[in-house]
């Protein structure tokens, strides 16, 4: 049996540079890391289980688990959809324990499809602690709220408002959705 020379037969006479991407590819990969506090993917039937909706009124529009008119994976794409039109809606699930990203980026990101046209309305995700599930509304004290606002011809942009110090301070850059 021929020995292998692994440095030219195999990574031919380019190696060195070979071995230094391979190295800074794992020192790259290595040092990107990140802790996933929530994630919900409505992959099971328990989602009313995780999910709270809230009973602040009685006229709440309903929720189902679907994955709507357009999607590639029946089952990757499924999320929760509001079945009733001119509705106002509220639900909300915990974090199963409190974070804090001190000095470190926080990413927040959800995906809203509109099947239909929409005169007026929008779709937030409102970050709050210590709430009352059952009683969550539009009056709500939270940290963090965005998502899209579509009203109308002229307004279809992402609000993304932080709530500091007992003020509610908008971003000023427009993001249009």
């Amino acid at each position: 049996m021929r020995e292998i020379d692994w440095k030219n037969e195999i990574l031919g006479e380019n190696s060195i540079e070979m071995q230094l991407y391979l190295l800074l590819g794992l020192v790259c990969f290595s040092t990107v890391s990140a802790k996933i506090y929530f994630k919900e993917e409505f992959s099971d039937d328990d989602w009313e289980e995780r999910w709270i909706k809230s009973k602040h009124k009685d006229d709440f529009g309903k929720w189902e688990i679907s994955h709507g008119k357009f999607y590639g994976d029946a089952v990757k794409d499924r999320g929760l959809k509001t079945v009733q039109d001119a509705k106002f809606y509220s639900i909300g699930a915990k974090f199963e324990k409190g974070f804090s990203n001190k000095g470190k980026s926080l990413v927040v990101q959800f995906s809203v499809k509109h099947e239909q046209d929409i005169d007026c309305g929008g779709g937030y995700i409102l970050m709050a602690s210590d709430v009352n599930l059952e009683d969550f509304h539009g009056e709500t004290p939270y940290h963090i709220m965005f998502g899209p606002d579509i009203c109308g011809p002229g307004t279809k942009k992402v609000h993304v408002i932080f709530h500091y110090k007992g003020r509610n301070h908008m971003i000023k850059k427009d993001i249009r959705c």
